[in-house]
């Protein structure tokens, strides 16, 4: 069997090992760490690459989508906590994070969950400006001298 040396592989290219840990971790610097990389050398392949902008942007929301997928899971299943007494781990606790699901809701269902913040304002408004010395700045260049 031959390989097709226009594939870039794992072995062969920083690049697929970059957006692979992208993908896990969503965190550049770390993803340039295992690539073999600077992070600055991948900002670099981004700025100019369209098609490796694209890979990373669909790398990042992979890695989003399993960030949701967690705090989804937290927000509705929970996580074990450990209870002790005298020093002792005596069972478990089921906690459930209400911060999580009030993240989950406003971002799918942001008309109804968002924050509402409304300011109105009728009438006029007038601005009063005071200097220390009583004359604005440059004000003697300003006023007429005699003729």
């Amino acid at each position: 069997m031959t390989v097709d040396p226009t594939i870039p592989t794992p072995e062969k290219d920083w690049r697929v090992r970059f957006l692979d840990a992208l993908a896990e971790t969503a965190n550049v610097t770390a993803s340039a760490a295992i690539a073999g990389i600077h992070r600055d050398t991948a900002y670099d392949h981004r700025n100019r690459d369209e098609e490796f902008r694209a890979a990373w942007e669909s790398a990042l929301d992979q890695a989003v989508d399993a960030l949701e997928a967690e705090a989804r899971r937290r927000a509705l299943d929970g996580t074990r906590k450990p209870v002790f007494y005298r020093g002792k781990r005596a069972g478990f606790v089921r906690e459930y994070s209400d911060t999580l699901m009030i993240f989950l809701l406003k971002a799918h269902r942001p008309n109804k969950f968002r924050e509402r913040v409304s300011t109105e304002h009728s009438g006029e408004v007038k601005v009063v400006v005071e200097y220390a010395d009583g004359d604005p700045p440059h004000a003697a260049e300003a006023a007429p001298g005699p003729d």
